[in-house]
């Protein structure tokens, strides 16, 4: 058969499909088969039921032999032996490494032994070899079990359990690890939320206060500038104008206070008095706005500070605030606001003015 020919091995039974253009594929296979019986190792391998031991078998050896001669048929282009595989396979009376219960018994060997070897030759009594008719007689007999009752059919899923068992107790294990990191996990946030829910409040309660009070500082602040701006224009300039215009102002002065009999005239006094004890007054009421904005702009401030020192004192975890001292605090940041007292209104006459003197 040329080499660049289709290999075949359909073995339905074992779940076994392989194929290939040239036969390269197909010996990799029987290689692969070669370390499968390898692994097990059994030789010499004594059969006992009911502490009663009925001689031994051997396996690996046989197999090894019958697979090298497969091997080196395909190389020489022949088949005789292929096919003869490949019947037993089917029939049930040589197991195939590379089948799912190939592996399984693969798997098995690594827990159980004993079990590996003894499921490894009731599936392949077509290359088992032993000196012992009882041990075969056994192994017929365990073998005719097997495949009599479909309850045994236990041994293909034999790794399955003992692996199903492993991963269930790990799982379980694993289960409980993070069943305990969970636990854990939700202890940390609900503390980190009760937390978060301590600071909001606080931060509600104080922090919203103090940036208040810091924009009304600053309001405040822009108002007293200006009213004492306008307060310093209000005073320099009638004493600018009065230089600047010096000579005529005076000469008024002197013609409205004199009287025609060369003294002082009662009415030209008041018309000249009277405007300026209102422009004092009017002077006196600027500086009290001006005075009232620059007190609240101070008292503001002054409390975002304390409001301030209190959110400080609430986080210091080394020296935490004691009631006493949240309520020295709390009584100082609300605090009525400074009075602020009305002043009475300007005079109405000269005679009033006389009369408050």
């Amino acid at each position: 058969m040329p080499d660049n020919s289709s290999w075949l091995i359909n073995i339905p039974s074992q779940g076994i499909s392989v194929s290939s253009h040239g036969k390269d594929q197909i010996l990799q296979f029987f290689e692969r088969e070669a370390d499968f019986y390898r692994a097990l190792a059994i030789n010499n391998f004594n059969v006992v039921f009911a502490n009663n031991s009925y001689g031994s078998v051997e396996l690996t050896a046989p197999a090894l032999d019958q697979l090298s001669k497969i091997s080196q048929e395909i190389n020489a282009g022949k088949t005789a032996l292929l096919d003869q595989y490949i019947a037993d396979a089917k029939a049930g009376t040589i197991l195939v490494g590379a089948s799912p219960t190939g592996q399984r018994i693969r798997k098995l060997k690594e827990l159980d032994g004993n079990a590996a070897t003894m499921v490894a030759a009731i599936l392949s009594p077509k290359w088992l070899k032993t000196n012992h008719s009882t041990a075969r007689d056994m192994i017929a007999l365990f073998r005719a079990i097997a495949f009599a009752n479909p309850t045994t059919h236990g041994f293909d899923n034999l790794i399955e359990a003992s692996q199903a068992t492993r991963d269930s107790k790990e799982a379980r294990d694993l289960s409980r690890n993070s069943a305990a990191k969970l636990e854990e996990f939700i202890t940390e946030k609900k503390q980190l939320i009760l937390e978060l829910e301590s600071l909001y409040r606080t931060q509600l309660t104080i922090q919203e206060p103090a940036i208040s009070w810091e924009n009304i500082a600053k309001r405040k602040t822009r108002v007293w500038v200006g009213w004492l701006i306008f307060f310093g224009v209000m005073v320099v300039a009638p004493l600018v104008a009065a230089l600047c215009f010096w000579g005529p102002v005076s000469e008024s002065i002197i013609k409205l206070t004199s009287s025609t009999n060369g003294g002082v005239s009662i009415s030209g006094l008041a018309a000249i008095s009277i405007p300026a004890l209102f422009y004092a007054w009017l002077l006196k009421n600027i500086s009290r706005v001006f005075i009232q904005n620059l007190n609240l702009a101070d008292d503001a401030a002054h409390r975002r500070s304390l409001a301030l020192t209190y959110m400080g004192l609430l986080r210091d975890e080394q020296h935490p605030a004691t009631d006493q001292d949240r309520a020295i605090i709390l009584n100082a940041l609300f605090r009525p606001i400074p009075p602020q007292n009305a002043d009475e209104g300007p005079p109405v006459g000269l005679i009033e003015l006389i009369k408050s003197k």
